[in-house]
């Protein structure tokens, strides 16, 4: 009988050795930072959209004045329906999902590199922000590239592989990276100094006050103080 155990056992033990590689950490928060940017790519994507079209619309020859969000908002849904109004969702998706899971995994790998057990100082974590931001933005700006473009309403590609096809055969390598320069400059610094605020206000906040004060029956108690303060909650 225990011979014919042994597969089983052999087979138990692949198994955890699987489940133990997909609960590596960079891993998790790549995930997680995926599912994160799935959820806010597709509740926003109507305001990125509109955005997009402010920033491309040519002003009218009369001189009229231009067009302000409200209006274009309906006159998208009145030309292009209410699905209209996500256009574009296809290459945000293209994106933000690894976008956000690469922003999210490599902060936890420099985290983890640099920084052990102990929560980054304000310059350490404009650092940290501004450098994860550069990573994410430059390995996703050719479908950044494309996102914008399908977003103006003025390019009529019918994919995101053909549109970077179609971009790589006549504007070459530096039309997929084109507004790499500006890209870098917006986003760099805000994920920098966004970091730094969440990290710093999360430090000054005694942890579980508000959980305990929403959730007095069910909380459960706070770990003990770490000796870095960071309260045995330093995650990403």
């Amino acid at each position: 009988m225990l011979w014919k155990l042994i597969p089983l056992l052999r087979a138990q033990e692949v198994e955890d050795q699987v489940d133990t590689q997909l609960m590596h950490p960079v891993l998790k928060a790549f995930v997680c930072g995926s599912i994160s940017g799935t959820c806010s790519t597709l509740l926003f994507q109507p305001l990125d959209l509109l955005k997009t079209r402010l920033q491309t619309l040519q002003p009218a020859v009369n001189g009229s004045s231009r067009a302000g969000m409200v209006t274009l908002l309906f006159r998208v849904v009145r030309t292009e329906s209410l699905l209209g109004l996500w256009k574009g969702v296809s290459p945000s998706f293209a994106r933000c999902i690894p976008g956000v899971g690469i922003y999210f995994s490599t902060l936890y790998m420099m985290k983890q590199k640099f920084l052990v057990d102990r929560s980054p100082t304000a310059l350490e974590s404009v650092l940290l922000g501004v450098t994860a931001r550069a990573v994410s933005g430059i390995c996703m700006l050719p479908v950044t590239v494309v996102k914008t473009r399908y977003e103006s309403g003025k390019f009529g590609y019918g994919s995101v592989y053909g549109a970077l096809k179609n971009i790589y055969q006549t504007e070459g390598v530096r039309g997929m990276f084109s507004g790499l320069t500006a890209t870098l400059l917006r986003d760099a610094p805000f994920s920098g100094i966004y970091l730094m605020f969440y990290t710093q206000t999360k430090n000054l906040t005694p942890q579980g006050l508000w959980i305990g004060r929403l959730f007095p029956r069910r909380c459960a108690p706070c770990p003990q103080a770490h000796s870095h303060g960071s309260n045995g909650m330093d995650g990403v």
